[in-house]
């Protein structure tokens, strides 16, 4: 009869329906016990912490030793947990973002200082570049901190040689002005069949994949996520065995 739905149909919607419900009941999982877990794990680098202070008494060399591996695997554990609860938010449109002028200089000064010792760590040099005049976007400072931590942090974990580079860049795009945070390295890079893949959840890329370093792949997910809730434009440029590029696009006027 005309009107009717076929059956290929009616089966196509009612497992549309049942993915959304699915992936409703993962979200809300996902946020709920990212909540759980925080607390006790805040609870444990607190308490490795007093004790590293040797607030209740002295430590010897070898327990020192293993309050600093429980202390930096809980914060590891912790980081992963985070990134679930934000890809959790975003995913269920829970996310709330503040928007604001913001002296992104600032947030790019700031994020250097905060990744110094990373980078120091790796003995790498991480370089800022910005223009002689201040730069002030509208959007949020939030969710700009997070992009702008994680590409450089990225960028120092997997680069062997060389510096990594923290550029600002004003531009005029359409009568438009624009404003550029590009962040490049001489690292590993990215094989051409693994960009397609960059920025999907759960996404390990390369060398990383085979236990190199640690993390869950949500890394560049997210960060897009948050460009994109703001209005911007986050993008990777690389050469396999060369070095990568990031660079995250923004209008000056941001998105309320």
């Amino acid at each position: 009869m005309e009107g009717n739905m076929s059956p290929d149909l009616c089966s196509c919607s009612q497992k549309n329906r049942e993915l959304e419900v699915a992936n409703r009941a993962k979200d809300q999982f996902l946020a709920s016990m990212s909540h759980e877990l925080r607390t006790p794990l805040n609870a444990i680098i607190g308490f490795t912490g007093t004790l590293l202070m040797r607030l209740p008494g002295e430590l010897s060399t070898e327990q020192e030793k293993q309050l600093n591996l429980v202390r930096q695997s809980a914060r590891h554990l912790l980081s992963l947990i985070n990134d679930l609860l934000n890809l959790a938010k975003i995913e269920s449109g829970m996310t709330e973002l503040s928007v604001e002028p913001v002296h992104f200089e600032q947030v790019l000064r700031e994020v250097a200082t905060s990744l110094s010792p990373l980078a120091s760590a790796k003995g790498r040099d991480l370089k800022v570049i910005v223009p002689l005049t201040d730069v002030i976007v509208t959007t949020s400072q939030r969710a700009l901190w997070q992009i702008v931590t994680n590409l450089p942090a990225n960028a120092i974990k997997f680069t062997t040689t060389g510096e990594v580079r923290l550029e600002l860049r004003n531009f005029v795009s359409d009568g438009e002005p624009k404003t550029q945070v590009v962040v490049s390295d001489a690292g590993i890079g990215i094989r051409s069949e693994d960009q397609v893949r960059l920025f999907q959840d759960f996404s390990r890329i390369g060398d990383c994949a085979a236990g190199r370093e640690e993390g869950v792949g949500l890394g560049l997910s997210i960060s897009r996520k948050l460009a994109t809730l703001i209005g911007g434009d986050l993008s990777c440029h690389s050469e396999y065995r060369v070095g990568s590029t990031f660079t995250l696009t923004l209008p000056k006027s941001g998105r309320s």
